[in-house]
């Protein structure tokens, strides 16, 4: 199972956030090795836990799926560090163990108090300048790093993120930043989320496209996501010029290399007041917890 305990950066932050990333550059290579390595751990995770796995212990059935991805991703290797040279064997192992830790931790949550740790990331640089709900100067705010295909993201979606809106009205600002993981298709999502923003329908389209997802309904296609637009009363024409320009590519590669840089290799990740969780899609008292304990103890 993955480690719990909620990590930061380095003992000091950075000022900035990475700049926007080149087309066809390495942050776009690592976003396609990231989605090889998350479809395969899921298949594979999806088809063990369907079948027999509680005759696994968590380091077997870990070793058991990094041993099949490697295979299976290890053709890949090659030729993208050609391209790149930033991808060796070393880093595409640590992200299929990465991968399979984050993925085993979401099935099977923990109910572990969580500690807190010294170092902060500054809260304007976790935040940036991403879309929001609650007070913009709350004593909490939790940072999610989010991939709207990703099964997990939607359950968090549905099931926790309600009762924390729910309980701390006054007390939590929740942001959204994209960790576009699982492809093309994930990205297009990420941008039309953009450019709803340009309408001022940034969290209608960001909630219907997850009300889609956890009703198994969900297309992510240019043609989808325009009539998603028009049904959320958008100008259509509008959206869609701006999904096809590819306008917000680079803000979406921003978020994609901030989540990165902090260590997340899987969706979703959250940053609390500064301090990096990459536990997944734990259940609404584990979040309880760290916000009592935010709220108790105001950095």
């Amino acid at each position: 199972m993955a480690d719990n305990t909620p990590v930061s950066l380095r003992d000091s932050a950075p000022d900035n956030e990475p700049g926007p990333a080149e087309r066809g550059g390495s942050q776009i290579i690592l976003l396609v090795v990231t989605a090889v390595v998350f479809m395969l751990v899921g298949v594979f995770l999806a088809v063990l836990f369907d079948n027999d796995n509680d005759s696994m212990s968590d380091e077997e059935l870990r070793n058991t799926v990094a041993e099949v991805v490697g295979t299976q991703v290890a053709a890949l290797d090659a030729p993208l560090a050609a391209q790149d040279g930033s991808i060796d064997q070393a880093s595409l192992q640590a992200m299929i163990d990465s991968a399979v830790g984050t993925q085993v931790a979401t099935l099977i949550p923990t109910s572990t108090p969580i500690p807190p740790t010294p170092t902060r990331i500054p809260l304007d640089t976790s935040a940036d300048d991403d879309a929001f709900l609650g007070p913009e100067d709350a004593p909490v705010v939790i940072v999610e790093f989010s991939d709207f295909q990703c099964g997990y993201c939607g359950r968090w979606y549905d099931e926790t993120l309600p009762q924390i809106l729910e309980k701390y009205p006054d007390e939590v600002k929740f942001v959204y930043r994209d960790f576009p993981i699982f492809g093309e298709d994930s990205a297009r999502a990420a941008m039309a989320s953009e450019c709803a923003a340009d309408q001022d329908r940034f969290w209608e389209m960001h909630n219907r496209i997850f009300e889609l997802q956890t009703s198994g309904e969900l297309a992510l296609d240019q043609d989808s996501l325009v009539s998603m637009a028009a049904d959320l009363d958008m100008n259509a024409g509008e959206f869609e010029q701006c999904l096809a320009s590819e306008k917000y590519l680079d803000e979406v590669l921003i978020d994609f290399q901030a989540a990165d840089m902090y260590g997340f290799r899987g969706t979703p990740g959250f940053i609390i007041n500064g301090v990096v969780y990459t536990f997944g899609a734990q259940p609404f008292e584990i979040f309880d917890s760290i916000i009592q304990n935010e709220l108790a103890n105001p950095s």
